[in-house]
């Protein structure tokens, strides 16, 4: 169940290591990440694997690793975990990612493991046995970021079609090399990880989840000017909890006494921060009105200059996050009958299909539509409140950075060639979020699915991006509201922040 505690009873672990190689660099910390990465995974304050259920693979074979992924995921009824560290090749002519074996070759990609044969025992174990309903892979290695193109799809289906409970997390972009520092026990990555897990993170939650993860790990690698990570999940395997958090509080502090968020601050393009810059995270405080703490967007660092990064959320806002900010009786006047009645800051359209802070069946991890501005900055002023970190409209300039993603050129075609985008002919609906695969800044649906509200110079509202309604010959296409009261069925928004 997502938000509890991966089943040990129920799960398995796969640790792949090669430290040493024949014809490439040797890297003695890989040896150490496995065996200490195994420590942790067997901890019953932890996770608390049995020895079984933990499988550690040092300087294998192509075969025994692919045979020993394969049962471990047919094994799991819960959650499997891939780790792999050691070099990343990239094939020159598919450019495809490959995980170095002990004889791998700096040329030849038949020498290494092809990452999508892993992907695929993962998903089709052999002999039609069933495959874990949630999947973890972390890759420690150069060019990891590859693996996130197309994330845990089977290679005989269409890109568009995404696997649910699938996350992987890298320790590099497509385009980056990963670090092992001299003289340090581990890794770069793989240190931070091992940090947090053995440490816990104080201020969060008792389980720390893959997306809390991957924030601190941004957060840590950001404030030493390391390599950033990456990840991208399906649907809620962001919410998939591997490791207790040895520093964790059940319920968080009240907002007078939370620390200062720690947020990444003045990053740039590197990955690098300005001397004196401090690492941060966005930190939740406590819900002000009783009920479950409501789901908040999950934001990603995007480097605008090389002195200045903006928090983007990864996806657009849901229904479900969108109810729980109407669930707040402080926000009673933004419940549709009501903000209707008012007629100043929506129109007759607004949140069709909802009825009071319920919204239609089936529709929770969509992205909310029928919003207007209004709306929209009155969530984001309350979903900032709790996560610690003042959030707003994206800029349009900030929003064709993300999804510029670092390409020149026309790289919308690429998006679309990819399979990244849901606009008029390649699926026609609105789906959830998640089910298109990210772009390489790991960012969804900034192209297709629902047009953002974002805004101009001037802090008027303008969309961005396309729906799934839109014809691919629009997607780049500036649109502004007829007002700003306006709400349509194929816009949503998503979170902006200063760090």
């Amino acid at each position: 169940m997502a938000g509890a505690l991966s089943d040990p009873s129920r799960s398995c672990a796969v640790l792949i290591g090669t430290h040493a190689y024949t014809e490439l660099d040797d890297i003695p910390a890989v040896a150490r990440n496995v065996s200490r990465l195994r420590e942790l995974c067997r901890d019953p304050a932890v996770w608390g694997l049995a020895d079984e259920r933990c499988r550690v693979l040092r300087q294998a074979s192509r075969k025994a690793i692919l045979r020993t992924v394969e049962n471990a995921t047919a094994e799991a009824t819960d959650t499997v975990v891939v780790y792999y560290a050691g070099h990343g090749l990239v094939d020159p002519r598919s450019g495809e990612l490959h995980l170095a074996l002990p004889r791998s070759q700096p040329g030849p990609s038949y020498t290494a493991l092809r990452y999508e044969d892993l992907r695929s025992v993962l998903l089709h174990p052999s002999g039609g046995r069933p495959t874990a309903p949630r999947k973890v892979v972390i890759l420690d290695c150069c060019w990891s970021g590859l693996a996130l193109d197309g994330l845990m799809q089977a290679p005989d289906v269409a890109p568009a079609v995404a696997v649910e409970g699938a996350c992987v997390l890298t320790a590099t972009a497509a385009t980056r090399q990963a670090l092992a520092p001299p003289g340090e026990t581990y890794t770069a990555f793989t240190g931070e990880l091992i940090r947090l897990v053995a440490g816990g993170v104080p201020g969060r939650p008792a389980l720390l989840s893959m997306a809390t993860l991957f924030t601190e790990l941004t957060a840590a690698l950001t404030a030493k000017s390391r390599p950033l990570p990456q990840q991208s999940t399906r649907q809620t395997a962001g919410e998939i909890c591997l490791f207790r958090n040895r520093a964790g509080e059940t319920v968080a502090r009240p907002a007078a006494e939370e620390a200062p968020p720690r947020v990444p601050a003045g990053a740039t393009a590197g990955g690098t921060a300005p001397s004196g810059g401090r690492a941060v995270s966005p930190a939740r405080v406590r819900v002000p009105f009783d009920g479950p703490e409501p789901d908040l967007p999950q934001l990603v660092p995007v480097a605008l200059t090389e002195t200045r990064t903006v928090w983007l959320g990864r996806y657009p806002v849901t229904h479900a996050q969108f109810g729980a900010f109407l669930r707040d009786p402080a926000n009673a006047r933004w419940h549709p009958a009501a903000a209707r009645a008012a007629g100043t800051d929506v129109d007759d359209n607004y949140l069709a299909g909802w009825s009071g802070a319920d919204f239609p069946a089936g529709r929770a991890d969509h992205p909310v539509v029928a919003v207007s501005a209004p709306a929209a900055r009155a969530y984001l002023a309350w979903a900032g409140r709790l996560l610690g970190v003042p959030l707003r409209l994206p800029t349009a300039a900030e929003w064709e950075r993300a999804a510029r993603a670092g390409r020149s050129g026309e790289w919308w075609r690429a998006e679309i060639a990819a399979g990244r985008v849901n606009f008029l002919r390649s699926h026609g609906a609105l789906t959830p979020v998640g089910e298109f695969p990210p772009n390489p800044y790991n960012i969804g649906d900034l192209l297709g699915n629902v047009w953002d509200i974002c805004v101009d110079d001037t802090g008027a509202p303008v969309l961005r991006g396309g729906a799934y309604d839109t014809p691919a010959a629009r997607l780049r296409e500036h649109m502004s509201p007829r007002s700003p009261a306006e709400c349509r069925g194929n816009v949503g928004f998503r979170c902006a922040g200063d760090m």
